[in-house]
């Protein structure tokens, strides 16, 4: 990624591996720069793919993929795709960025997917559907978490006096003592 993005010769890139690995990450590294000595970047390449790029890891990352569900009051939506797009990219490189968008877009809900993708094309990139979405988000809270109206409104009415039910049942609506509680209001 560094190496083709930038064009960065293959001594500054393996330069910078000393201090992007971490942990025991890091002394994997040591060890095989001792073992190997200085390399070019497809040797690193391949060597890191080999070390981890395994099906327990390819399982966590398609896990969290799958997991990772959109809310409009927990995440940033910027943040949150780019994560998504990454995963999906390292997981299928190869796969066309049309469909790695409509991949993540199922990660928000029917709602929320359906409004971005009547109002994107299939050339639309990363940045026109996060502004989409940013858009669909502030001005209709599709995507926010909602009052359930069900438990709200389901309580019954009741009456202040219900001690005898025997006794109230004739006399329920026309008593004076009987006050009725509006819940909604």
């Amino acid at each position: 990624m560094i190496k083709g993005e930038f064009e960065l010769p293959d001594r500054l890139v393996t330069a910078r591996s000393n201090t992007l690995f971490t942990k025991s990450a890091h002394r994997w590294y040591i060890k095989l720069r001792q073992a190997h000595g200085h390399q070019s970047w497809t040797l690193w390449k391949t060597q890191i793919i080999i070390k981890w790029a395994n099906d327990a890891w390819r399982f966590k990352v398609e896990t969290s993929f799958e997991s990772a569900k959109f809310n409009a009051d927990k995440d940033k939506s910027l943040p949150w795709f780019c994560q998504q797009k990454d995963r999906l990219k390292a997981l299928y490189p190869d796969m066309s960025d049309f469909i790695i968008h409509r991949k993540i877009l199922r990660q928000y809900g029917a709602d929320l997917e359906h409004a971005v993708k009547s109002k994107t094309t299939e050339q639309s990139s990363a940045e026109d559907i996060i502004n989409i979405l940013e858009e669909v988000i502030t001005r209709t809270k599709i995507g926010s978490s909602r009052v359930n109206l069900k438990t709200r409104f389901n309580t019954p009415w009741k009456d202040s006096v219900d001690k005898n039910p025997k006794e109230n049942s004739n006399n329920k609506y026309k008593s004076a003592d009987t006050v009725r509680m509006c819940h909604i209001c």
